[in-house]
C-alpha cells in the first residue's frame, strides 16, 4: 500500500518533524522569554485592599518566568516521547502530545496576556505576540501530522488485535474442523 504524502511528507515523518519543532521553538522560547518575564513587576502587593482576581494575576506574573521553565521542561520530555512513540508505533505517546500542545500553548497565552502589560516598548510587545502566533499556527500545522499517523498506528493495532482475539477463540475452543489437504487432491489428479 501506497503511503500519503502531504506537503511531500508522510504522516510518520511529519509526526517526527512536529517532534523536532517543538523542542527547538520551545527552546527558542525560553531565550527570547527570559528578559521579559524576568522583568516583570513583583513588589510587594497589599494583600488586604486588593480583590482575590487581582491577587492571583499578580501571583501568575512574579512566578511567570517559573512556570514556563516547568512547562518548557515538560514540553521538551513530552516532545521526545512522541520522537520515541514514533519509533516504536504507541498510539499513547502522539495522545499525550495533542493533549499537552493544546495545554501548553493554552496557559503560554494566558502568561502572554498577562505579562505583555508591563512591557512599555511597543516593539517588544510586537514581537513577544508575533513568536507566540507563529509558533501555535506552526503547532497546528504539525498537529494534522500527528493526528493522522496516531490514526494510522490506532488503525494497525486494531486490526492485529482483532486477528489475535479470533486466534485465542479459536485455540481455546479445541473444536478445528478437519479440512482436507490440497496435496492430496493434486496427486490424486497428478497419478491420472
Amino acid at each position: 500500500m501506497r503511503q500519503k504524502h502531504w506537503c511531500g511528507m508522510t504522516a510518520k515523518t511529519g509526526t517526527v518533524l512536529a517532534g523536532v519543532f517543538t523542542i527547538v521553538a520551545t527552546d527558542m522560547y525560553l531565550i527570547f522569554e527570559q528578559k521579559p518575564l524576568r522583568s516583570s513587576n513583583c513588589t510587594e502587593v497589599d494583600q488586604w485592599n486588593k480583590s482575590v482576581i487581582t491577587l492571583i494575576r499578580q501571583f501568575i506574573i512574579c512566578w511567570s518566568l517559573n512556570i514556563v521553565l516547568f512547562l518548557s521542561c515538560i514540553t521538551i520530555i513530552i516532545s521526545c516521547l512522541l520522537i520515541y512513540s514514533v519509533y516504536a508505533q504507541m498510539c499513547r505517546g502522539l495522545v499525550i502530545y495533542i493533549i499537552w500542545i493544546f495545554f501548553y500553548e493554552t496557559v503560554n497565552i494566558v502568561l502572554q496576556i498577562l505579562t505583555n502589560n508591563d512591557t512599555s516598548i511597543g516593539e517588544v510587545r510586537v514581537m513577544r505576540w508575533f513568536g507566540l502566533v507563529s509558533r501555535i499556527f506552526m503547532h497546528c500545522f504539525w498537529m494534522f501530522f500527528v493526528t493522522t499517523y496516531a490514526h494510522i498506528i490506532y488503525k494497525s493495532n486494531a486490526q492485529g488485535n482483532i486477528i489475535f482475539y479470533n486466534r485465542r477463540i479459536s485455540a481455546g475452543s479445541r473444536e478445528f474442523p478437519r479440512r482436507k489437504s490440497k496435496i492430496i487432491n493434486f496427486t490424486r489428479h497428478y497419478n491420472e
